[in-house]
């Protein structure tokens, strides 16, 4: 302010008014919304992690890192898969929730994590609903009913007809309690009004060998699960879960088609951030996935996993959410499931 009155007629020593001159820049600076913020185009600035919160190798982890590939790629910058298995997917998914709103940390969740989790946790860490903002429905893995090759079942018609006539005789396989092979039958179980058994395995593996040896009548398990057993003639693929069919089985009806209209259990994947992330950011990260999944080489690894992309927008993919939560809840519940 001094500056503007003649220097004759400054009140203070030269020194005094560089000190004072100094001190009023450093206040201005230091005034709230005065820092000088990011251009709008500087995100990202550094490494984008996105966290996996299950083992490698598996379909989430397959995904993630053709979506870390391509968005590194399109984005010129380093986006990494951090791979956080543990306590279903809840280990890595609390890591995520608990992280920097600040768009460097992305969690690739799934149905598991995000959906099944809070029915089957009374302590569940985190609140999917109110700890994350979903980026996108990324995509969808529609479970498959699969039976043995020696099943007399051809349809989904001929297995819910017996399991209606002898209730709770029949039974299922799954990878473990509660997770989507085991839920999915059991929406199955509710919709067509039957009752099964259910007998948990150690993975999916060990699955899919009690039905090809016959120790298990039926199954809900993913394309790619299934996938080399279906060629080599040792298991049959009746209907999938969803509705709409598989680029990687097209012969094979949707369970919609046969009956149970809206059928849908899918084991599906959704890209989120921790909650408070700004919007801008949200929608940047949203525009890189759906710019990734058209691309040929993507497409190619998810038809031939079984993977229907999806690419939802935030505002549906928080929709999409909500109605999953409160759908598998209710299973859940209906079914008496509990991992506490």
């Amino acid at each position: 302010m001094y500056d503007s009155i003649p220097a004759s007629l400054h009140p203070l020593p030269s020194r005094s008014r560089a000190l004072l001159t100094g001190l009023a820049l450093a206040a201005t600076l230091a005034a709230p919304g005065a820092q000088a913020q990011p251009a709008a185009g500087a995100y990202p600035s550094k490494t984008i992690r996105l966290v996996v919160p299950y083992s490698a190798g598996g379909s989430t982890d397959i995904l993630g890192r053709l979506l870390a590939q391509k968005m590194g790629e399109n984005m010129n910058a380093t986006v990494v898969v951090d791979n956080k298995p543990g306590a279903n997917g809840t280990l890595g998914c609390d890591q995520v929730a608990k992280a920097p709103a600040d768009g460097y940390t992305i969690v690739l969740g799934d149905v598991g994590c995000l959906a099944m989790a809070p029915g089957l946790y009374t302590k569940l860490p985190y609140d999917p609903l109110k700890d994350f903002t979903p980026v996108s429905l990324v995509a969808r893995s529609p479970l498959v009913l699969t039976v043995g090759a020696q099943s007399p079942f051809k349809s989904m018609a001929d297995l819910t007809a017996a399991a209606k006539a002898q209730p709770d005789k029949l039974n299922y396989p799954s990878s473990g309690t509660g997770g989507p092979n085991h839920l999915g039958a059991e929406l199955y179980a509710m919709q067509a009004k039957v009752k099964i058994s259910h007998i948990p395995y150690k993975g999916s593996a060990p699955s899919v060998v009690s039905l090809v040896a016959g120790e298990t009548d039926f199954g809900f398990l993913t394309a790619v699960t299934i996938d080399s057993q279906l060629k080599a003639g040792k298991l049959r693929a009746l209907a999938v879960a969803h509705n709409e069919r598989l680029a990687s089985l097209p012969e094979v009806p949707t369970m919609d088609e046969q009956g149970l209209k809206g059928f849908q259990a899918d084991a599906w994947f959704l890209a989120a951030v921790p909650a408070g992330t700004p919007q801008p950011i949200v929608e940047r990260l949203y525009q890189e996935i759906a710019k990734a999944l058209p691309d040929a080489h993507v497409k190619a690894k998810l038809d031939a996993m079984g993977v229907l992309p999806s690419a939802l927008k935030p505002a549906a993919s928080a929709d999409f959410l909500k109605v999953e939560v409160a759908k598998w809840r209710q299973v859940i519940k209906t079914a008496g499931i509990t991992l506490d």
